[in-house]
């Protein structure tokens, strides 16, 4: 149980900093990339899974 708690946390921890970080890359760079404002979370949660 400890395993899945520590686990979870680390996904989220993972997913919190993502975000923050996409949030902060200009409108630009994230068209660049192929990303718009309203995709960010989805690739937060993506990134947070890959873990």
């Amino acid at each position: 149980m400890l395993y899945e708690l520590r686990d979870r946390f680390t996904r989220w921890l993972v997913y919190r900093q993502t975000l923050a970080r996409l949030r902060r890359v200009p409108d630009s760079t994230l068209a660049d990339a192929g990303i718009s404002r309203s995709e960010i979370r989805q690739h937060a949660r993506h990134a947070s899974r890959r873990r």
